[in-house]
């Protein structure tokens, strides 16, 4: 415990399973899930990050639940946040925000209310991904009442 009684934990050249306290910095580690109120990943990974404030730097995350989310040169596949999600030159299979600020970065499928940025390239916004899903669902459908028969 620190001097102001929080719980800190820093990992460098780590694996663990699971890590939780107040606050949790991964340098060239990772864990499976982390539990924080604030936690940072410098090049390094973390699976499940659940936190008020995620910052990841040249890393990864399978997912991110957070209030405010921020991805520097980094990759995550699920970024969830009620808040801001801030990327700059990184990569979001799945970003759910209030809103989103971006600066060369890609994103598969976007909902947000808000989104600000340049050079943000966006695969999907909510609509797109409605119709893709219902498209794909309807040929599917005709494929496997063309093959019923068989």
């Amino acid at each position: 415990m620190s001097e102001n009684g929080r719980r800190e934990v820093a990992l460098h050249w780590t694996r663990v399973g699971h890590v939780s306290g107040d606050e949790v910095v991964i340098r060239q580690g990772a864990a499976l899930r982390v539990d924080a109120q604030k936690m940072r990943v410098v090049q390094g990974g973390v699976g499940l990050a659940r936190a008020d404030e995620v910052r990841v730097s040249a890393g990864g995350a399978a997912a991110v639940l957070a209030r405010e989310a921020s991805l520097e040169q980094s990759a995550a596949q699920a970024v969830i946040a009620r808040g801001q999600v801030t990327m700059d030159q990184s990569a979001g299979g799945v970003v759910v925000a209030a809103r989103v600020s971006a600066h060369q970065s890609a994103i598969g499928l976007l909902v947000a209310r808000h989104v600000e940025g340049e050079g943000l390239r966006v695969m999907f916004g909510p609509r797109a991904a409605l119709a893709f899903g219902a498209a794909f669902g309807l040929a599917l459908g005709v494929v496997r009442w063309l093959t019923r028969g068989r």
